[in-house]
């Protein structure tokens, strides 16, 4: 039914993510109260909303196209598909008004680029400069979602898994957190302004969120369920069969799938009654699903499933 999506063709996936675009322009950006769209940052404050849309989407196709290029340089695929990013992209511009997207978009590909270099990390290699670079990007992204400070973790976890024992290893994120610490720190004491900033900070999650449209949520929930469980049995015959490095990047996928399900979790509860915080969780989920798809010997029960949400998200935007 959606077999398109799993050419490697990159054609099909530019025509796709366009599709997506002018539906999400059409059902969102026409429907904006404009008093209430919230511009992350003052330079843009003068822009037309329109020029606004069109960068935010372009930042989340650059995202979605980063995800490809990651997975696709990794050894999840036997050949490159562009399924992942189409995914993540349906995700991100249909969960929330785009006007309350700017920080998880910029967020989100702080994440995927740390992702990008935990890829890239072996076994007989020195990573030192592999997690220094994660790292920075992890803490780069906490700016702009405080929740994304549960992620770093995973940095130990993904040297656990891959790498033997090195201390001035494990000690990179440590000194990631110190150098930010060093030049924040110092400055907001002398200027007064710490306790503001970290107030502001935090304050940042509620400002940028925004009422669940509870038909809305619950078709993102079942479709993950329903994707992850289709996803679990091709996922795992290929864990068993495959090599060790596929399986050590499927763990890395699968510690990022549950701290950013925790952030949900936790933002869930901690944020009522504003749409949980799944940004970060869309990133995982995109490639686990589009995994399943890709591997599944029942390609088309999944099809259906995604062409139910695609159908359903849409007319949740409308309604």
């Amino acid at each position: 039914m959606l077999n398109f999506l799993r050419s490697n063709q990159p054609f099909y996936f530019i025509v796709s993510v366009l599709a997506i675009l002018t539906l999400s322009l059409c059902f969102q950006y026409f429907n904006y109260d404009l008093s209430s769209y919230i511009i992350p940052f003052k330079i843009f404050a003068k822009v037309p909303l329109l020029v606004n849309y069109l960068l935010l989407t372009s930042l989340i196709f650059f995202t979605s196209f980063k995800i490809n290029r990651v997975v696709n340089k990794s050894v999840l695929f036997p050949k490159s598909f562009y399924l992942p990013g189409f995914l993540y992209l349906l995700f991100m511009t249909f969960y929330s008004p785009v006007s309350y997207l700017f920080f998880p978009a910029i967020s989100n590909l702080l994440i995927v680029m740390a992702m990008g270099e935990f890829f890239q990390i072996y076994r007989n290699e020195s990573c030192k400069n592999k997690i220094f670079k994660a790292n920075l990007y992890l803490f780069l992204s906490t700016l702009f979602s405080p929740f994304n400070i549960l992620l770093v973790p995973i940095s130990w976890i993904v040297l656990f898994i891959i790498r033997p024992f090195e201390i001035r290893e494990y000690i990179m994120p440590l000194i990631v957190l110190l150098m930010f610490s060093l030049y924040i720190v110092p400055f907001g004491l002398i200027n007064g302004q710490l306790n503001s900033w970290i107030y502001n900070w935090w304050n940042s999650l509620t400002n940028y969120s925004t009422l669940p449209s509870k038909l809305l949520l619950t078709n993102y929930i079942l479709f993950f369920s329903i994707g992850f469980i289709f996803s679990i049995n091709p996922i795992s015959r290929t864990f068993i069969s495959s090599n060790n490095r596929y399986k050590k990047i499927i763990w890395v996928i699968i510690s990022l799938l549950f701290f950013s399900l925790l952030i949900s979790i936790i933002s869930g509860f901690s944020f009522k009654p504003y749409i949980p915080y799944m940004y970060p969780f869309f990133i995982p989920i995109c490639v686990i699903i589009s995994n399943g798809m890709i591997r599944s010997r029942v390609k088309w029960v999944i099809d259906i499933f995604l062409f139910l949400f695609i159908i359903f998200t849409i007319v949740t935007n409308i309604i």
